[in-house]
């Protein structure tokens, strides 16, 4: 067949799928309350008619800022809009470079169709391709903690080959929200009411050991600011900054195991150690027994699959050793515990039983947190040899 005949082929065939005409639209809320705090995400649920005349439906997935005053300094603080636009953008690249290797491996990440500056974001539905987040009480199990920890570590070789490039902008990048200063402030509500919720509802022993947790916001601040150093001798990339587990989302075979995973919400990023990724998602995506018996595992599998990477994309920089990724977790393993246990009782936060913003600035954090949250039956079992290894390290 002569290419100006497969040129007309693929044009026709382009028109016959191409949306002619969108006959309804539907707008449904496309995630639970609680799950995305920093935007309105909206399903659009849509009937198109086709180039071909055939009429389908078709989704899209919408993430508008929100109008929420304290949300809305939040996102132009922290510019999470902007970030996230841009690396929509730089995604694309990363596809680009797929190519370009003959990397037939699956894309990590969701497409972007159209965005508006800096307000609206248009993407793919992803729920459409089969793809789903885990339960909302639900943490990863091994195997879909495997695979997610093996993406992320193509994700970080795929930033550095981009950057090598000179195809990744950092410029104009904040810290990682956890090191921004005004964050603090709720960092340290949040560990005042759990201590105060184990003093009310767990059993009286564990009373002193809650007692040696002695914070302020500013002696929590000089810890955090101590981390908040970027080691220019070191490797570091392009941090996705929140892959919590309701920012990954899997798809199934017909047996329950995950095959696929891509990450969403590029809105937290920040450049330094890739630590900073490995430990906010090892300590807030997986069930904590799963984390407790394959700490190393875990460890070693992204950085296999980060050096991995690397490789098949030639990068030519400097490389780091295991031992250095040890040394990293471990450096930044105070907020690793310090963001599960204070994150882990928001599984349990319902409509009936929520946090009352003004109530916690009022009091300093010692009201305004339900009851709900620190029940022992949802907690001690989860978090209690965590809570004594943070003491037994930092108090």
């Amino acid at each position: 067949m002569e290419k100006e005949i497969l040129e007309c082929v693929l044009k026709r065939n382009c028109k016959d799928l191409t949306p002619e005409k969108v006959v309804s639209l539907e707008i449904v809320p496309a995630v639970e309350k609680y799950v995305n705090f920093l935007s309105s995400v909206n399903r659009y649920n849509l009937k198109v008619v086709l180039g071909n005349g055939r009429t389908v439906k078709k989704s899209l997935f919408v993430k508008t800022a929100s109008t929420d005053a304290f949300i809305d300094a939040f996102n132009n603080r922290l510019g999470t809009f902007k970030n996230e636009t841009m690396m929509y953008t730089t995604l694309k690249e990363m596809e680009y470079l797929m190519e370009e290797f003959q990397d037939y491996d699956d894309i990590l990440w969701c497409r972007m169709i159209y965005h508006i500056p800096y307000t609206c974001i248009v993407m793919e539905d992803l729920k459409a391709k089969g793809f789903r987040m885990v339960g909302k009480t639900d943490l990863f199990d091994f195997e879909q903690g495997m695979l997610g920890v093996h993406a992320l570590g193509r994700y970080h070789g795929m930033c550095k080959a981009l950057e090598e490039r000179g195809h990744l902008s950092l410029q104009g990048l904040r810290p990682w929200f956890i090191f921004d200063k005004d964050t603090h402030h709720h960092m340290y509500w949040s560990i005042v009411s759990l201590v105060e919720g184990i003093k009310k509802l767990w059993d009286p022993k564990w009373i002193p050991v809650v007692e040696k947790i002695k914070l302020t916001t500013e002696s929590l601040t000089q810890r955090l600011e101590k981390l908040n150093v970027i080691d220019e001798t070191k490797f570091n990339v392009l941090n996705h900054g929140d892959v919590n587990k309701n920012n990954i989302v899997f798809k199934f075979n017909y047996d329950e195991r995950p095959v696929a995973v891509r990450f969403v919400d590029f809105q937290m990023l920040n450049y330094g150690s890739p630590c900073i990724d490995l430990m906010y998602y090892i300590y807030l995506a997986l069930q904590p027994s799963i984390r407790h018996e394959n700490f190393q595992l875990f460890v070693r599998t992204y950085y296999n699959a980060l050096i991995n990477t690397l490789d098949k994309y030639q990068y030519k920089g400097n490389k780091p050793n295991i031992e250095e990724i040890i040394e990293d977790m471990e450096k930044y393993s105070f907020v690793g515990l310090y963001l599960f246990l204070t994150r882990y009782p928001t599984l349990y936060m319902s409509e009936d039983h929520k946090m009352d913003a003004e109530k916690i600035k009022a009091t300093d954090g010692r009201e305004g947190f339900p009851d709900q949250m620190f029940k022992p039956e949802n907690l001690e079992d989860a978090i209690g040899t965590d809570l004594k290894t943070f003491v037994e390290l930092f108090f």
